[in-house]
């Protein structure tokens, strides 16, 4: 209990980079205040997040399969990597509202994309360790809790710094600093809630042989004459969420610049989405045992969900598509973690979960690149709806998967 309790801890932690850095805040902090208008804020965000995807993909089988052959090599990657996703966090402050920090910006999101990614890899390769008797649960359990410690600091920020005319310590608006220094608020709360899993747990992993490449480990994993069970899992969850890394990373600008809401609206949806969000990941990760079944019914849900966003023209209507998407996204990802830790050995977790998060990653280029082009050609509205044909392609593709639950 110790362990999944500092294992729900660190997703309390960590959830506040997808969340609020790159779907809610600052995305549309960047767009709206610092991108010279929200169309090119866009495109550059969505650009930024592909060029972090390719680096990433190219980085974490090998970063895995090295934290597979050292002793403890997991969790002395993962204190590293999450100290580094940390300081990319604050540096965020020094970001003014001007066209001249856009390079800044983008750099400070490509670190942070990447120490994000890394680090939450090698958090997934632990979840075996911390509650391997019923994996559903557990992975549902941290993902329901990251949701919940997204509403707690963003509740936190709007009422100390978002919302109040005396802002905490009385720090001004002036340059935006009260957006900036919600940075520094975030980076302290990402530390304190990472040192249980960090430095308070203890965790005995095997290490494996370290003669054995990690090209060689990564054929046997995902093919054999032909793509393994494993294989066929990896490249449906490559399409899937490509998709999605479209809808969340473009979500936040979506509302701000087509339907033309306000940041405090955009926090607020965020809050209500962050609630329905850890409801779905609690009620599926205990009522609900068929892992593949969720994914699938799922993306089907989420397709329609995409569409009704994509042509939907008011506040209400965005808002509560928003928030109904959130409420099944978050037991996607959950069930999508369990499969994976299900397919494969104990030993060789950390090269696995580098490969799932390839899986993420290959191809996640792809999809915000696309968009991006959509968005110039087209408008905002054809660039996030694209995102459809990647969530069904996913979804055929995972009716070819074996998959015994755990």
């Amino acid at each position: 209990m110790k362990k999944l309790l500092a294992f729900s801890f660190y997703d309390v932690g960590n959830s506040v980079f997808p969340m609020i850095i790159v779907s809610a805040l600052t995305s549309s902090y960047f767009v709206n205040h610092v991108a010279d208008n929200p169309q090119t804020g866009t495109a550059l965000w969505q650009l930024a997040i592909g060029v972090a995807g390719i680096l990433v993909a190219l980085m974490m089988p090998f970063l895995g399969n090295l934290a597979d052959t050292i002793k403890n090599g997991r969790l002395v990657f993962l204190r590293l990597f999450t100290i580094l996703c940390i300081i990319s966090i604050a540096l965020f402050w020094f970001v003014q509202p001007s066209s001249n920090y856009i390079f800044l910006a983008l750099l400070i999101l490509l670190l942070g994309s990447i120490t994000y990614e890394a680090s939450n890899s090698l958090y997934n390769a632990t979840l075996k360790s911390c509650n391997n008797s019923n994996l559903t649960f557990g992975s549902g359990i941290g993902f329901g809790s990251g949701y919940l410690g997204s509403v707690i600091i963003l509740i936190i920020l709007l009422q100390t710094i978002i919302l109040p005319e005396q802002k905490l310590f009385d720090i001004s608006t002036n340059s935006q600093i009260h957006f900036r220094f919600v940075h520094i608020i975030i980076a302290l709360w990402f530390l304190i809630f990472s040192i249980p899993l960090l430095y308070l747990c203890k965790f005995n992993q095997v290490s494996v042989a370290s003669n054995i490449k990690a090209t060689s480990r990564i054929k046997d994993l995902i093919w054999n004459k032909g793509l393994t069970n494993t294989g066929k899992f990896l490249v449906a969850r490559m399409l899937y969420v490509d998709g999605m890394v479209i809808v969340t990373t473009g979500i936040g600008i979506f509302g701000t610049s087509v339907i033309g809401l306000s940041m405090r609206e955009i926090l607020f949806t965020a809050i209500i989405a962050n609630i329905a969000g850890a409801l779905g990941c609690y009620i599926y990760g205990i009522f609900f045992k068929n892992n593949k079944r969720i994914i699938m019914n799922n993306i089907l849900i989420l397709i329609i969900i995409v569409a009704g966003i994509s042509i939907s023209n008011t506040s209400l209507q965005f808002m509560t598509l928003a928030i109904a998407g959130t409420f099944f996204a978050g037991p996607l990802h959950s069930s999508s973690r369990v499969v994976m830790a299900t397919l494969t050995p104990d030993d060789i977790q950390g090269i696995s979960f580098g490969m799932f998060t390839i899986s993420g990653k290959a191809t996640a280029f792809i999809g915000p690149i696309l968009a991006g082009v959509l968005t110039f050609v087209f408008s905002q509205r054809v660039g996030f709806g694209f995102s459809i044909v990647l969530l069904l392609l996913g979804f055929f593709l995972m009716t070819k998967v074996n998959y015994k639950n755990n």
